[in-house]
């Protein structure tokens, strides 16, 4: 694998693993808080702790799936596939406005799945399904 697919390769692997542990940051802020405001036996009936908690658990399980998303592609590049180049592209130009993390890991998996190594690196029938 060519040194810049690598890299391209690893960047979203990170972008992925930090999408699910910002998911998991989420569920636990929204989460205890919900805690905190239904605990008390005056709120206890609001209707703003249940929604701050299902806030927290929407906002987890749809971090949680762009950054499997992300990994997937990471697979796909891997295997010199080029569903995962596509996805990767894709993801990768997602992440450019995203600053300053995003737009340096983005920046880095764009230039490296379009370059002419990335074009060689495809082009083989590695692990194609």
């Amino acid at each position: 694998m060519p040194n810049k697919v690598k890299i391209a390769r690893f960047c979203l692997l990170v972008a992925g693993w930090l999408k699910i542990a910002t998911g998991a940051l989420f569920a636990f802020i929204l989460v205890a808080g919900a805690v905190v405001v239904g605990g008390n036996s005056e709120r206890s009936g609001l209707l703003g702790s249940a929604l701050l908690g299902g806030l927290g658990v929407v906002l987890a399980v749809a971090f949680a799936a762009v950054g499997a998303i992300d990994i997937a592609a990471a697979v796909g590049v891997k295997r010199g596939a080029g569903w995962g180049r596509v996805l990767g592209i894709v993801l990768g130009a997602l992440l450019v406005p995203l600053v300053p993390v995003g737009t340096v890991l983005g920046l880095f998996v764009v230039s490296g799945l379009l370059g002419a190594d990335a074009r060689e690196w495809f082009s083989g029938d590695r692990g194609r399904f």
